[in-house]
């Protein structure tokens, strides 16, 4: 029983540790919790907690990407993938084995809209917020990504951003773009 009971001790920690964690500001308007909360994670039990590192890749992705774009549009931001895990990542279907999610670099974002929004009127606020990110010197980035329905972003605070544009089609396919081709589209 000695050893249940120690065993039931630690995990406990774990968990309080985990939740506090869960409540970390990374930036004014975003927290530690919408970089790691996951519908998969929750369908399959996968504890997605980011070592300190990926803590500090997602507050500097924040800090030099996200909150610099949250300001210009004027609209919270809302995170739909963020930190991954190696085992949340596995289960995500056309991830990448490099994926930056991992390292807590990158993050997929919508624009927050009403729940009256139609579907026009979200892709029209997805272009506008691709446009600021290609054409405002105040947010830095390393690679962004346009989808039908989301955006990726990520920055790199260890070295230089590449500032790589692309088209997501979905299923793997993917198109590189120029600054001037990205701007061309939207």
């Amino acid at each position: 029983m000695e050893g249940f009971a120690e065993l039931n001790h630690n995990l406990f920690n774990n968990l309080k540790m985990y939740m506090r964690m869960q409540n970390i500001n990374l930036s004014p308007h975003f927290e530690l919790r919408e970089f790691t909360g996951s519908a998969t994670a929750r369908k399959y039990g996968i504890v997605n907690e980011p070592p300190a590192e990926a803590v500090e890749n997602l507050k500097a992705l924040c800090v030099h990407t996200l909150e610099p774009l949250r300001e210009a549009l004027g609209l919270p931001i809302v995170i739909t993938s963020g930190y991954r895990c190696k085992a949340l990542n596995d289960k995500i279907g056309h991830h990448s084995d490099r994926s930056q999610h991992m390292k807590g670099q990158a993050a997929d974002l919508v624009v927050h809209t009403d729940s009256t929004d139609d579907t026009d009127n979200r892709r029209k606020r997805l272009i506008q917020a691709f446009r600021q990110i290609l054409t405002d010197p105040k947010i830095s980035f390393d690679q962004v990504i346009i989808y039908p329905s989301f955006i990726h972003v990520s920055y790199v605070s260890n070295g230089k951003n590449r500032r790589k544009i692309t088209k997501g089609y979905g299923n793997g396919k993917y198109c590189a773009l120029t600054r001037d081709e990205a701007l061309s589209l939207i």
